[in-house]
This record gives C-alpha cells, structure tokens and sequence, in this order.
C-alpha cells in the first residue's frame, strides 16, 4: 500500500449506521456541549447555509464539539470530503451517516418535530440532552447564542 493511499484511508470521513444518532452528541461533546449539524451534498439548502455558518462553526468548535453529520450515501464519502473542502470546513469532525430513513434519525436526537428536513442542526448540553433544534436554515448569531445559554 502506498503512503498516499493509506494517509487518503486514515484520513476518510467515518460512515456510521443510523443506530449510532442516540449517542452522536455524547461523544462529539465528550463532557462538553456538542452541535450537530445535519446537511447533504444535494442539499442546496445546506450549499447556501455553510457559508453562512462557516466561521461561527469554526469558533464553536473551539469551545464545544462540532460535527458535520452528512446524510449522503455511504457510497458517497468521497464526494461529502470534497463538498467540506470546497467550503474550507474539512477540518471540522464530520460523520457520513447511513440513514435512508429519517424517522430512527429523528428519534435518537430526540426531536420529535424534525422530518428529516435538511438542513438541520442540533445544540446539546454537555450530558448529551437535546437544548435546541433549528430545523430548515439557522443563522450564524442564533446558533452561537443556543450554544452560550449552555456555559
């Protein structure tokens, strides 16, 4: 194996199964508030948002966990590592989550409302319980005033 290849192996976004969403935030918050911030590559919502949310999601990222949860194909990766490099978010923790279905999704955040509408993003206090949904578009100043209510 070459040294190219196993750095693009060690460095590919992990796939994880639907039945992981329940403990998402615990371990991105590892003791501290965690964002979750569920987007897709065909979602052009999610294109016009990461903009937006680029340099708040870099600064949270400082303080609490942050993770980019990808709702694209596990087939996809590739093109989800790309999509975060063109938008300079790469060095944000990202997930490629395996979930054809919204509803186990939906469940394990703990956010009975949400239908899988994308995008969408999740604030958790640091033991992992759901604090604030923003469903559909956020904006930069509501996410980090969510995330401030929290220390």
């Amino acid at each position: 194996m070459t040294a190219a290849l196993l750095s693009l192996l060690l460095a590919a976004i992990p796939v994880r199964p639907a039945a992981d969403t329940g403990k998402l935030a615990r371990e991105v918050g590892n003791g501290r508030p965690a964002v979750l911030h569920f987007w897709a590559t065909w979602c052009g919502a999610c294109v016009e948002e990461f903009p937006r949310l680029h340099d708040e999601l870099h600064a949270l990222s400082k303080t609490v966990g942050v993770a980019l949860v990808s709702i694209d194909k596990p087939s996809d990766v590739a093109r989800v590592e790309e999509f975060l490099r063109r938008f300079k978010l790469a060095d944000l923790s990202a997930i490629v989550l395996d979930a054809p279905d919204p509803d186990p999704v939906a469940k394990g955040i703990g956010e009975k409302n949400w239908d899988g509408t994308l995008p969408a993003t999740f604030v958790f206090d640091a033991s992992g319980r759901l604090r604030k949904s923003f469903i559909g578009r956020t904006s930069a100043r509501a996410l980090a005033a969510a995330v401030k209510k929290l220390r």
